[in-house]
């Protein structure tokens, strides 16, 4: 109806600018319009009216003129219109084997494939004859293919995994050869490739096309449980008890069970509750690490009721554990003898993973040590050079006062978190911290506190304290001294008060505490922070503002274990993600319908400055047992990290390895083996988020200016594609003075001037 009366549909109006074609100025109408007022003001100013009868007989009869004079200045529309025939709109249907899943593809349909439904908009909007433009039909398989015939599309194999990362990439990288107003893609948005990373995304926004995007496939799956991700480290100790963090994925609360298995072995089982209202939980299981060699672990989830799981493809996940008798070592330096040295000793003597060397000043030029390899090791005191220091994984430094170490082996301290990607712990005590001279030291620089920098700072106090993780506490895993929530809480709130605190001064932006200490007598009415911790560099940086922990044993059963899992679970973190000199990364853990692996190998000479070579070979085990020869290739951008394009030509583990000597270095140094697994898997890439990726859709179509729409509203694609592109365009004046309307309301205004004469008998 609207287009009727006005000639042009709503979008047109929307887009264009109303104008004048006529050569007369405007000046000119505004002067006649104001004369052609006069004078019909004067012809009914006489006659003998009311006043009410005068003004409607004005009004109608300059209606009527007015819009005969506006028309002769001939009114049109400006638009700017994409020129017929040149510009071209590239329509992707998304053919993985994951849109070959039969679901309601829309509110009231019935179970139809998501593939049939692309096929479906494609027949209807893309080769409609009042298409604005020209449509180039393209297929995301195995890679982009152009399509002649509609009837091409039910004859393309479904690939086994989607790529939409490279196929955007490869569309829009031919703007500049060709005129395209916009790309529609068709697809659920399970994009299970690894193109998509920050650069795309810039790509995509840079290209100026918008990408319009139809989402088809069911947004949700009520009876489908999917284990989504498995985080365990890579390689532990032998006989310990490990803990595997899994993420599930669900879209109903219930009751499930997880297990665990090494082959045919049944290694932990567990009943998980899923939670209501949320996409996804986290929940942890424990699993022995056993003896020496590798495990292939298997995650594997069901419904524990009588639930019918419609994929179970995606309720196993594989992970590769290696079980080594590879320690991390730990320098812990103290400046005197006292208790919390003995019972921190104590509480990590027994832990297989660890290995405790302590240096304990006895007098002023006399050191205890313990824990040492041989005769040399820490000889002269603490280590007096970067290497020496740099082949320890994680320090420790107590009651000890900065002028005790040179300005060299300070810089060596604080370059061994942000170089070497070390951990230190720095403990209160009354020659440590800010009374010990550190606030004014060049460490200071890699601590997540401000220390007190005067020279009479005396900020250690021996009074008692309770001490209590904060909400980040809580949160953290490796301050978990209970298996539940409550019991967590409780184990932290029934543990003794230490008897010393020291202040810690103010906390850095970045910085996070996770301890609190609270007086209780109550003369400090606020708790100030205990333990707080911060990345720097590639390392991290923790400061423990007491030395009174081994009272929680000492005032404790002797059965009771918190002091002693406080400080294993502590120290385990201090060296969990200590980078190796020598190391091997992998992008995934588990390869799906891929063929190939992009791996990094980042190697490091003993003082880890980055090794300058142009190539380093590895050994590669494949799964039935045979090994080849792979060569990385140096990384001309950074320094000291290889790149290498791995084949895996079948399904199963795969093991890299690197040791030194690296070219350059001597081969009395001390010996550094890198070793990576992972498994490669086919058949089950398009099992994983197998719903339809409505905020992936959304995003892509936000990034590059264009529109989600949502099956049942893909009818109007065709107008979203007139409104929102970037076609070559030309700008055309559309006349106005035809349109029904004018006529309409110039008949109008006359009809009503005579039926109101009519009435007042005045013809």
């Amino acid at each position: 109806m609207f287009e009727w009366l006005f000639n042009y549909p709503v979008s047109a109006w929307q887009e264009g600018t109303f104008a004048f074609d006529g050569r007369m100025p405007l000046l000119l109408l505004f002067a006649c319009i104001a004369i052609l007022a006069m004078l019909i003001a004067f012809s009914v100013w006489w006659q003998p009216i009311s006043i009410a009868r005068r003004a409607s007989v004005f009004g109608l009869q300059f209606l009527v003129a007015g819009i005969l004079l506006v028309m002769l200045w001939q009114p049109v529309l400006k638009l700017d219109v994409a020129e017929s025939g040149e510009n071209t709109v590239a329509w992707i249907l998304d053919a993985s084997a994951s849109m070959q899943t039969a679901d309601e593809i829309g509110p009231g349909t019935s179970p139809a494939t998501r593939s049939a439904a692309g096929i479906t908009v494609i027949e209807n909007f893309a080769l409609d004859d009042s298409a604005e433009f020209q449509a180039d039909i393209y297929v995301q398989a195995e890679s982009l293919q152009a399509i002649d015939t509609v009837s091409q599309l039910s004859t393309i194999e479904p690939s086994g995994s989607t790529d939409l990362g490279n196929s955007l990439d490869e569309i829009l990288g031919t703007v500049s050869q060709s005129a395209m107003a916009a790309v529609v893609l068709i697809s659920d948005g399970s994009n299970n490739a690894s193109s998509i990373d920050a650069q795309w995304w810039q790509r995509l926004s840079a290209a100026g096309v918008p990408v319009h995007t139809i989402g088809v496939g069911a947004l949700s799956e009520p009876n489908d449980i999917q284990l989504s991700d498995v985080s365990l480290p890579q390689s532990a100790a032998p006989g310990l008890q490990l803990t595997a963090s899994v993420t599930v994925s669900h879209a109903t609360a219930g009751n499930a069970r997880l297990r665990v298995f090494s082959g045919r072995d049944l290694l932990a089982a567990q009943d998980i509750n899923l939670p209501e209202n949320v996409q996804q939980s986290q929940h942890e299981v424990v699993i022995p690490t056993g003896e020496l060699g590798v495990r292939q672990l298997r995650f594997e989830i069901a419904h524990s009721d009588d639930r019918t799981d419609p994929n179970l493809a995606n309720n196993r996940q594989q992970r590769m554990l290696r079980i080594t008798d590879t320690q991390r070592r730990i320098l812990y330096v103290e400046g005197e003898p006292r208790w919390e040295y003995k019972f921190l000793r104590r509480a990590l003597n027994d832990n297989p993973a660890l290995e405790i060397v302590s240096l304990l000043r006895t007098s002023p030029n006399k050191f205890y040590r313990q824990g040492v390899r041989d005769a040399n090791e820490l000889a002269d005191g603490f280590p007096l050079d970067r290497e020496a220091l740099f082949a320890y994984d994680a320090i420790i430094i107590g009651s000890l006062e900065a002028a005790d170490l040179s300005t060299k082996q300070q810089l060596a301290l604080r370059d061994f978190v942000n170089v070497r990607g070390g951990s230190l712990l720095m403990l209160g005590g009354r020659n440590g911290l800010a009374d010990g001279g550190w606030g004014r030291s060049v460490v200071v620089a890699a601590l997540p506190v401000v220390l007190d920098a005067r020279l009479s700072a005396q900020t250690f106090a021996r009074r008692r304290a309770q001490v209590l993780p904060t909400v980040s506490g809580y949160r953290t895993p490796w301050l978990q001294l209970g298996g539940s929530a409550q019991e967590n809480r409780t184990a932290w709130q029934g543990l003794p008060e230490v008897a010393d605190v020291q202040l810690l001064g103010s906390v850095k932006p970045g910085a996070v505490v996770l301890l609190e200490q609270t007086d209780p007598s109550g003369s400090a009415s606020e708790s100030q922070a205990l333990l707080v911790a911060q990345r720097y560099g590639k390392g991290q940086s923790l400061v423990l503002g007491t030395s009174g922990s081994w009272r929680w044993q000492m005032s404790l059963d002797s059965t009771d274990q918190r002091h002693e899992l406080f400080w294993t679970q502590l120290a385990n973190h201090l060296v969990a993600n200590v980078l190796s000199r020598l190391r091997v990364e992998s992008d995934e853990p588990v390869y799906r319908d891929v063929s190939n692996a992009e791996l990094s190998l980042f190697a490091h000479l003993p003082d880890y400055t980055p090794l300058q070579q142009s190539s380093l070979n590895t050994s590669l085990t494949l799964p039935d047992g045979s090994t080849r020869s792979v060569e990385f290739a140096a990384d001309l951008q950074q320094a000291g990290r290889y790149t290498a394009d791995v084949e895996m030509p079948m399904d199963g583990p795969y093991r890299i390895s690197a040791q030194t000597p690296l070219g350059g270095e001597s081969p009395s140094s001390t010996p550094s083996v890198a070793e990576s697994w992972w498994v490669r898997e086919s058949g089950t890439a398009e099992s994983f988020n197998n719903t339809q990726q409505s905020e992936f859709l959304q995003r892509v179509a936000d990034v590059t200016g264009g529109s989600y729409l949502p099956f049942n509203k893909a009818a109007s694609v065709l107008d979203v594609l007139s409104l929102e592109n970037a076609a070559l365009k030309r700008q055309v004046s559309l006349p106005l003075w035809n349109m029904p309307i004018v006529f309409l309301g110039l008949l109008l205004a006359k009809l009503a001037e005579w039926l109101l004469r009519l009435r007042w008998k005045r013809l």
